[in-house]
């Protein structure tokens, strides 16, 4: 078994090296828009007719992911709770190659060069690449805790939310990225929670949890104040999280408060739906998985 020192200077010079190679491609495709980079991306651009939701394409990946939350509702009592920080750095470095691919699409394919803030990573499922490579590398912990619990019930939840009802595109490559991002979001996200979560009382795991997603909401509502003047020749608008004070929501309910009673109130409802519907669903589900398996 190798020293755990080991492990972590080896995923630093993984990272590094992901860094510097994504970092290279992006001044590759910036400074020479017809050099060998973006010509290897030009290659995976294919489209189709735009895939409706619960048309064929839809349900097939559905399928495929409810599948794997099949299997890991099933088999979570095999995987060991030790090895839970290696599959999270996994999945985040997964996480990483998907991201740089979309980033570099979008420059090279749709956009003609100019970044396109609508994709700015910093949405709320963008949070699963920055959480899974950051927790591996924290001590046992508070910290560590809150991070793992909003793995388990935010993330699944928010991977739930876009299976169920994504956007898909008429670009092939773009709407695969989705469908496998949300996945990973799932089936990571139902592992961490069955493996590690019910060791707290109840509040206090909706608490740590929570706190954790109220930071990432106050790192959203600053940044659409704060980017939103630089955005404005953007392909797409900047609206992180959806609660941009400049756009109309389109979330059910949330729009019609913003209708009714302003931005602010919408943001309040946002917040609350996410924490006593959603969270709570995901961890009634996962109590119950757990309980089937007289595990509770």
């Amino acid at each position: 078994m190798k020293h755990p020192n080991k492990i972590r200077t080896g995923r630093i010079g993984l990272l590094v090296g992901l860094a510097i190679a994504a970092a290279l491609s992006f001044v590759s495709v910036c400074r020479n828009p017809d050099g060998w980079v973006a010509a290897l991306i030009r290659l995976t651009h294919h489209t189709t007719s735009r895939p409706r939701i619960f048309g064929a394409y839809h349900l097939i990946m559905l399928g495929l992911c409810l599948g794997l939350m099949v299997t890991v509702a099933l088999l979570y009592r095999q995987f060991p709770h030790k090895r839970l920080d290696s599959l999270l750095f996994g999945a985040g470095v997964v996480l990483f190659v998907l991201e740089w691919y979309k980033q570099l699409y979008y420059l090279v394919v749709l956009t003609g060069g100019r970044y396109n803030f609508g994709i700015l990573p910093l949405q709320f499922c963008s949070y699963a690449l920055y959480f899974y490579l950051l927790i591996p590398f924290l001590k046992e912990g508070k910290i560590k805790d809150a991070l793992f619990d909003f793995v388990g019930l935010y993330l699944t939840m928010g991977g739930c939310i876009v299976m169920a009802y994504p956007t898909l595109y008429a670009e092939i490559a773009l709407s695969l990225h989705t469908m496998l991002w949300h996945t990973v979001m799932i089936g990571v996200g139902m592992l961490v929670l069955l493996v590690r979560g019910y060791r707290k009382p109840y509040w206090k795991e909706m608490l740590m949890a929570g706190g954790a997603f109220l930071c990432t909401v106050c790192v959203a509502l600053v940044l659409n104040f704060v980017l939103t003047p630089y955005a404005t020749q953007s392909y797409q608008p900047l609206n992180l999280f959806y609660i941009s004070p400049y756009i109309q929501s389109h979330y059910i309910i949330i729009d019609d408060v913003q209708r009714a009673f302003g931005w602010a109130w919408s943001v309040v409802a946002y917040v609350l739906m996410f924490v006593f519907i959603g969270a709570n669903v995901v961890w009634l589900v996962g109590r119950g998985v757990k309980c089937l398996h007289k595990d509770c």
